[in-house]
């Protein structure tokens, strides 16, 4: 920085005397002392070093302006940053921000520097990747919180058995079952539930050992079934717990089977 003014002779012999950069300047606030915060003091340094970037004969391409550009906003993150801090009760101890911290942090300050000396194109590249990998977590987020009940280990056959109430399961020990019917039934529930698994499915059965059968293969498949009256009639409405259908890939009919 200029600290006194300088004097130049022309041909002519005259004397020109140049003006200071600082008196260009709006006037600015003293140099903070050491009893002013590290915030304000941090807080002063740059803004003086932006007004000077400012002041400073800058070429007119439209590369350069993209870096002033980009300098400036990265300038203010730190300013509001530093203006939060500084609004908080000073007698509560907080601390430091990811901001502030990456700005004491060597490595990051490496980076940042590696980011200053590219151009104003180069600049942009970094900041539109950086939004992308923004816009792309949430994705990540929900791929990772998908439905993983296919892999889970409690979806294997003898589990999906065992969620079957045990009345249930000892009646089917017990009789004969109807293969028939209770294949018709799977097929029902899987032509059902896999085009909409949000859906309610409904139906009317007045055969009671029919109602028994689709209760067990709702609870083999990880569904909810119950029975109502509906008109004089039984009626019964099964719905799934889940966002997806995810069938067991050995149905209750070949499990029983497999069983005998």
């Amino acid at each position: 920085m200029v600290t006194s003014r300088s004097t130049e002779t022309t041909e002519s012999g005259e004397s020109q005397t140049y003006r200071l950069i600082e008196e260009c300047l709006p006037p600015l606030h003293n140099s903070p002392s050491k009893k002013t915060s590290p915030a304000k003091r941090k807080q002063y340094y740059i803004n003086r070093a932006i007004r000077n970037s400012d002041l400073t004969p800058k070429s007119k391409g439209k590369k350069s302006l993209r870096r002033l550009e980009n300098t400036h906003y990265l300038m203010t993150l730190l300013e509001r940053d530093e203006c939060v801090a500084e609004e908080s009760d000073t007698r509560i101890t907080t601390p430091p921000s990811i901001f502030a911290e990456a700005c004491n942090n060597e490595t990051y300050i490496e980076i940042w520097n590696d980011f200053m000396n590219r151009t104003g194109e180069e600049q942009e590249k970094v900041l539109l990747y950086l939004e992308q990998e923004v816009r792309q977590k949430p994705k990540e987020r929900t791929n990772k919180t998908r439905d993983k009940r296919a892999e889970y280990p409690g979806y294997t056959p003898e589990e999906c058995y065992q969620r079957i109430n045990r009345s249930l399961r000892g009646t089917l020990k017990r009789r004969q079952i109807p293969m028939g019917t209770l294949e018709c039934l799977e097929e029902e529930m899987l032509s059902f539930f896999s085009v909409t698994p949000e859906s309610v499915y409904t139906a009317m059965m007045e055969n009671s050992y029919q109602r028994l059968l689709l209760h067990a293969v709702c609870q083999y498949m990880d569904l909810v079934s119950a029975s109502s009256e509906f008109k004089g009639k039984r009626q019964m409405r099964v719905v799934n717990r889940h966002k997806k259908f995810c069938p067991p890939e050995l149905l209750l009919s070949s499990y029983l089977q497999m069983k005998c």
